[in-house]
């Protein structure tokens, strides 16, 4: 059927003079529409957080955004290397992933019924069943905190079945893996654990890299599962030693622990492989991942986990616990079909093998631009297109982080970004469509940050 024109009951402006209709959201032509959204945002969304982006020259609207950048209402050209911090990897409004969206759209499907069946996220879970055999079970959700509340939800229910008396969740000091209450007591870091009162029992944190004080943890006989970022980002774009992965799974495989990854920032091609972990061969194997944010093409919310049969099995594997993690917009239609073609996109454009082959020439750079001002910047660190700069500090203890960051959006239109984890990292995430003139666009604008923060910061 088609819809017939609907009966307008009321003028919704007659109630509300001021109402905002939907059409008038999307119109932003002037500096005074620019200067509307600030002011409403500020006053009803979270108000410093959105300060705390005007401060580096982020808090912006984009009037158009397409490949590796964005224009302002004054048609002023910036290039975005923060991917809307990760989920842009393959380029803001890449065509071949909203043209899918768009056919979705237009087929008029069912999007969100939990009980219809999802022909969108059927067809993506067996394609990454194809392309990640020993991980065949897939959740989609709709982001990376959740798929790692579903992650987490899911070992405990299977331990339950074959770890009984386990309770431990054993993660990293720093690592970061959401904002959840579950995940930030996952999660390394008691800042975001500060609000909530005591810590919630049964998760345990050890070094990153240390796979020692992972093993004293676990010859205690009682750890359900050990999670791991392959490369921790809001922590500081960390990078672990060589051997850490490898060695960690050797470990989980002899203590009978559940090895999960989560792959939510390093993952979905943004280090050059598919999955981060990837980096080491088989070596590093999981028996779950989460993944989210580059799986989206920023469109839509998408996350989700990659399992394998026994772990899914033990936890979902009959009647009883079939229904003890269902919601409804798990394995949404919508989140289905955008994540279906972002892969069929990383596979056709071999996403990963573009990352390898163009990131050396920007590491070059920026590897370049340390040597130069190795007071300003302590490292440069990272994999692919998941760069930390560390920054150092002057003599009044001031980190360079910030108006380095500021100076390269405000003066050069690069779009970077501090971590919240770590003051002194500021993080740096190219996209799939970056150019060798964009990648020169971004160090020129770091060289020049750099000169000017010698100026009027260093003395």
């Amino acid at each position: 059927m088609s819809y017939p024109e609907f009966e307008k009951k009321v003028n919704v402006t007659d109630l509300y003079p001021e109402f905002i209709t939907a059409d008038e959201s999307l119109r932003v032509e002037t500096v005074e529409d620019v200067e509307k959204a600030k002011k409403l945002q500020l006053a009803h969304n979270n108000q410093y957080r959105t300060e705390a982006a005007m401060a580096i020259g982020a808090g912006d609207v984009a009037v158009k955004a397409e490949g590796a950048y964005w224009w302002d209402v004054n048609g002023v050209k910036h290039l975005d290397f923060i991917g809307s911090v990760g989920p842009a990897l393959l380029g803001l409004n890449n065509p071949f992933v909203v043209e899918k969206v768009k056919k979705y759209l237009d087929a008029h499907l069912i999007t969100m019924d939990p009980l219809m069946l999802h022909q969108t996220t059927a067809a993506f879970s067996y394609n990454m069943s194809l392309i990640t055999p020993y991980l065949p079970r897939t959740v989609v959700c709709c982001g990376g905190a959740e798929a790692v509340e579903t992650l987490l939800k899911m070992v405990r229910l299977a331990s339950y079945r074959t770890k009984k008396g386990r309770t431990r969740m054993l993660s990293t000091n720093n690592a970061f893996h959401g904002k959840t209450q579950a995940t930030v007591n996952l999660g390394g870091k008691a800042k975001w654990r500060m609000w909530q009162g005591p810590d919630l029992p049964g998760y345990t944190h050890v070094p990153f890299g240390d796979w020692r004080a992972a093993e004293e943890e676990m010859k205690k006989g009682d750890v359900i599962a050990f999670f791991c970022e392959p490369i921790q980002g809001e922590g500081g774009i960390n990078v672990p030693p060589e051997d850490y992965l490898p060695k960690m799974r050797e470990l989980c495989t002899k203590y009978d622990v559940y090895f999960c990854l989560d792959e939510v920032q390093a993952g979905s091609c943004r280090t050059g492989y598919l999955w981060a972990y990837q980096y080491y061969g088989d070596k590093a194997r999981p028996d779950a991942l989460t993944f989210a944010k580059a799986m989206s093409d920023s469109l839509v919310p998408v996350g989700g986990v990659l399992a394998s049969e026994d772990l899914y099995m033990a936890a979902y594997g009959n009647d009883e616990t079939a229904f003890f993690h269902t919601a409804t917009y798990q394995d949404n239609q919508i989140s289905g079909i955008t994540a279906l073609a972002c892969l069929e996109f990383m596979i056709e454009a071999d996403v990963p093998g573009t990352i390898r082959k163009n990131a050396p020439y920007f590491w070059d750079g920026l590897r370049r631009i340390q040597k130069k001002y190795p007071n300003i910047i302590k490292d440069v660190r990272g994999r692919g297109y998941m760069i930390g700069i560390e920054y150092g500090q002057n003599k009044a203890g001031e980190y360079y982080t910030v108006e380095v960051c500021k100076h390269m959006s405000v003066v050069s239109h690069v779009s970077t970004m501090f971590t919240i984890n770590n003051d002194a990292v500021c993080r740096i995430y190219p996209n799939y469509w970056a150019t060798k003139e964009d990648f020169d666009w971004a160090l020129k604008a770091l060289d020049d940050a750099c000169a000017y923060v010698t100026e009027t910061m260093g003395k």
